[in-house]
């Protein structure tokens, strides 16, 4: 397999700090020993599905939209726009895990988000990225995991995957009186 990589020469003018801060991924191929591209049909189907798992987790977690600093049309879309396939699919798991959970009465499914029930706020934590906005003006809330405490797999996500994020803070969030992290308090009184 062969995937193109290029430095983004004009994000150093953008970005104002004379280096080059984007890299940007380009074509992803298979090649034989002469350097011929294969057609997909003829590429093993698990070593095919394998290298585009990888790719996806590569792509995602250095993303820019991962970046609220970034800001901007493409974080906003990044962070809290349509669901892409595989956070349809974490939907469909938390439609069937939520009614199990002892927070089920203050968690809900709605489009994109699900939305949690604290004492201070009510939260709605991205299905897709995990990002959430408090309501009811929408406020960024920044929490970062950490640790690698229970998790929760489906065959998609790799080691913590996104359920397992988005669970944990949903738990956290649903008893928000009970948080002492300063960097999240100063957020949630703000």
């Amino acid at each position: 397999m062969h995937w193109d990589f290029h430095l983004d020469e004009g994000s150093a003018e953008r970005d104002n700090v004379g280096t080059v801060s984007i890299c940007v991924s380009g074509d992803l191929r298979f090649t034989d020993e002469r350097g011929s591209t294969i057609p997909l049909a003829l590429i093993d189907p698990l070593t095919l599905s394998e290298a585009l798992r990888d790719a996806d987790l590569a792509v995602g977690v250095t993303s820019t939209g991962l970046d609220p600093e970034g800001s901007g049309e493409y974080w906003q879309s990044y962070g809290f726009g349509d669901l892409p396939e595989t956070a349809q699919v974490r939907r469909d798991a938390l439609t069937r895990l939520l009614p199990r959970l002892a927070i089920t009465d203050r968690c809900t499914l709605t489009g994109r988000f699900l939305r949690v029930r604290g004492d201070l706020r009510t939260y709605k934590i991205h299905l897709g990225s995990g990002n959430i906005l408090m309501e009811p003006n929408d406020a960024y809330l920044c929490i970062v995991p950490r640790g690698s405490g229970d998790q929760l797999f489906l065959p998609f996500e790799e080691n913590g995957g996104m359920l397992s994020i988005i669970l944990s803070k949903a738990f956290l969030l649903a008893a928000d009186t009970a948080i002492t992290d300063p960097s999240i308090t100063h957020q949630l009184r703000n």
